[in-house]
């Protein structure tokens, strides 16, 4: 650098100073992946709440309701954040769009983080159809969500 310019870094840095060479996920390629990751989820949940209804065949009505509840909330809205973090960062969906999620830094995400995403992913994406998501990384300098 001459005449005392400084350089502007774009990418994530890590904690020891150094620039990372990522390049946000584009808008198209993360709708892939989210599409893939909806279709296997509701593929699981159908499944599970099949065996489920199998299984609660003899209960009454409230406790099939509420086990019904339970797997609702534990399949399509908690399934999600053990993948991501056991994964670091990759689900199905963004394994095959070649994707990853990771932290400011550049380093994989853990429980705390997959956890955040998962909890904003229901407003982001499930209740809102994706609109928020959507909006948020077209508006975001990084192609960021809320919950990233």
């Amino acid at each position: 650098m001459a005449g005392g310019e400084a350089e502007t870094v774009s990418g994530p840095v890590t904690g020891e100073a150094v620039a990372l060479e990522l390049r946000p996920a584009k808008l198209l390629s993360r709708g892939a992946a989210v599409l893939i990751d909806l279709a296997v989820t509701w593929l699981v949940f159908l499944l599970v709440m099949v065996g489920v209804l199998v299984t609660t065949a003899s209960l009454d009505e409230a406790a099939v309701a509420a086990v019904s509840v339970a797997v609702f909330l534990l399949v399509p809205v908690g399934g999600p954040i053990p993948v991501e973090t056991l994964s670091h960062g990759r689900s199905l969906g963004k394994w095959a769009c070649g994707l990853r999620v990771v932290r400011e830094d550049g380093g994989p995400i853990r429980f705390r983080h997959a956890l955040v995403r998962g909890a904003m992913a229901v407003v982001e994406i499930l209740l809102t159809v994706g609109v928020v998501a959507c909006v948020a990384s077209l508006v975001s300098e990084r192609g960021r969500r809320v919950g990233d």
